[in-house]
């Protein structure tokens, strides 16, 4: 049972470069199988393509074949030197190309929306982080009035006494 193909740069760039007519001689569609493609020179996969192309197809073969596995795609039988990959739904034509570029659009879409959220959030943490500060110092502003009245009222007691005391000596 194959994975479901879930629209990622690792399948659209794989159909781009299996695509490339100009590449026919190292990776090609399967002419028996629409849901297939063949590696039809290694040494030339990996110098003139995988080295030139993103990571996102991995560096050298074999990291390139662990990602098709990982990505649920099947080994079928073929000849020496040749390699020949199947998945369900990934196949060639424009309705896969337009139904791939619909997916990426639509992750796009939702990565931009989790980072608005993202976004989003942060702002209100700095906001309540202002109104924090802002009370802060409304607060700070509080207790240096409350300072200063305590002050003035110690002061006037201590005058209060002491003209009382200057009085009582009278």
């Amino acid at each position: 049972m194959s994975r479901k193909l879930s629209t990622s740069s690792f399948y659209i760039q794989l159909y781009q470069i299996v695509d490339d007519r100009s590449s026919d001689q190292i990776i090609s569609w399967s002419k028996s199988n629409t849901n297939s493609f063949i590696v039809w020179d290694m040494k030339k996969l990996r110098s003139d393509i995988l080295l030139k192309s993103s990571s996102v197809l991995g560096k050298n073969v074999t990291e390139f074949i662990a990602k098709l596995r990982s990505h649920g795609f099947r080994s079928v039988a073929k000849g020496p030197g040749e390699l020949e990959f199947s998945h369900d739904e990934f196949s060639r034509g424009p309705l896969m190309k337009k139904k791939m570029m619909v997916k990426a659009l639509s992750e796009s879409i939702e990565r931009f929306d989790a980072q608005l959220k993202a976004l989003k959030s942060r702002l209100k943490a700095k906001k309540a982080t202002l109104k924090s500060r802002e009370s802060l110092a409304k607060f700070k502003d509080l207790i240096e009035d409350s300072s200063l009245l305590i002050v003035n009222l110690i002061y006037g007691n201590i005058y209060e006494q002491h003209s009382q005391a200057s009085l009582i000596a009278l």
